[in-house]
């Protein structure tokens, strides 16, 4: 019937009508019970899933179907660059309420498959479901292709503590659409499209940033090609949170300096460092370096990546951060956010 709405097969060939180039590694894509790789091409095989929930990750109201799917990809590369790892291929499962399953199927995929384009990622499988609420899985492959990943639990005691990336700016994206009624962010698929009703670039930015986050996936391959990180994370949770995940890895402790932290301009500075600490959705990189490493930083970083920053240091005992502001020292708190508290 002409008005028939299609169904999950239907969808599934929609998905294999749009060709992605596929590594020699992938050796069978979606069409089977199993996509299949060559793993004696990879040296390493990483691998991680995500799952994003509606009105847990995100607000139908606030992003277009594009827009997430772009970002559904973009988080879980995070997760390959914070191992310094090439991506190989991803798997996406997909929960969907029957209202509007093909529209929203379209322009979600649209924006997935254009990240994953980008990023030499085919996506070669996953399931489809119908759900209440649009309900998000990704799972990504990575590869390191020589010598080790970079881990959580190689931070050494003299390491310098340093960023790649902005802190608070998704946050406060988010605060702002929590606060403000604006019709028609739902259409949006590019991000100079937004009408926020305010000329703040600092708000532009956070919204922005907080729709679709930038990922240092070419600025973390670089630091582990190259040797230059002995440990290393993505502040997705909150800069506070995701540095004592390397500190409780690594047996160590650190100081970090409160002015230093890359954050937003045109707020307070209590709430500049809260949502540095404590935002989450960030995807900047944090890692650690030593003193050697961090000569070798200063000279031979590539120009055309984002810009690194000291903001600390690992020191020795027991798991714990210290917050120094002006000599003014304290031990941090852990505030950010938890899906079960």
């Amino acid at each position: 019937m002409k008005d028939q709405k299609p169904g999950e097969f239907d969808l599934i060939s929609s998905i294999r009508r749009q060709k992605q180039p596929l590594p020699k590694s992938i050796l069978q894509s979606i069409g089977d019970d199993c996509a299949t790789i060559d793993s004696s091409l990879l040296h390493r095989l990483v691998i991680s899933t995500d799952l994003l929930v509606e009105d847990v990750h995100f607000r139908r109201a606030w992003t277009s179907p594009h827009l997430l799917g772009m970002k559904s990809a973009l988080v879980n590369l995070s997760d390959l660059a914070a191992m310094g790892a090439n991506p190989v291929a991803c798997l996406l499962s997909l929960g969907l309420p029957r209202t509007d399953t093909a529209e929203f199927f379209d322009n979600f995929i649209s924006g997935f498959l254009r990240t994953c384009r980008e990023a030499g990622m085919p996506l070669i499988g996953g399931d489809l479901s119908t759900a209440r609420q649009v309900c998000i899985s990704v799972t990504v492959m990575g590869t390191v292709p020589e010598g080790e990943p970079l881990y959580r639990s190689s931070a050494r005691e003299g390491d310098s503590v340093l960023i790649i990336g902005d802190l608070g700016y998704s946050r406060y994206g988010l605060n702002f659409l929590e606060s403000h009624s604006l019709p028609g962010l739902s259409d949006v698929k590019v991000l100079t499209e937004l009408e926020l009703g305010t000329d703040d670039p600092e708000v532009i930015k956070a919204v922005g940033r907080h729709l679709l986050p930038e990922v240092h996936l070419e600025s973390a391959q670089w630091l582990r090609r190259e040797g230059m990180a002995n440990a290393m994370i993505d502040v997705s949770d909150g800069l506070g949170n995701d540095l004592m995940h390397i500190l409780e890895e690594s047996h160590v402790a650190a100081e970090i300096d409160l002015g230093q932290l890359p954050g937003l301009a045109g707020v307070g500075e209590e709430e500049r460092i809260d949502l540095a600490l404590n935002g989450g959705e960030d995807y900047a990189l944090l890692f650690t370096a030593s003193a050697i490493q961090l000569a070798q930083l200063t000279d031979r970083y590539p120009g055309h990546l984002p810009p690194w920053k000291k903001i600390g240091e690992i020191t020795g005992g027991a798991p714990e951060l210290v917050l120094n502001l002006r000599g003014m020292r304290s031990i941090y708190s852990r505030k950010g956010y938890d899906h079960f508290q």
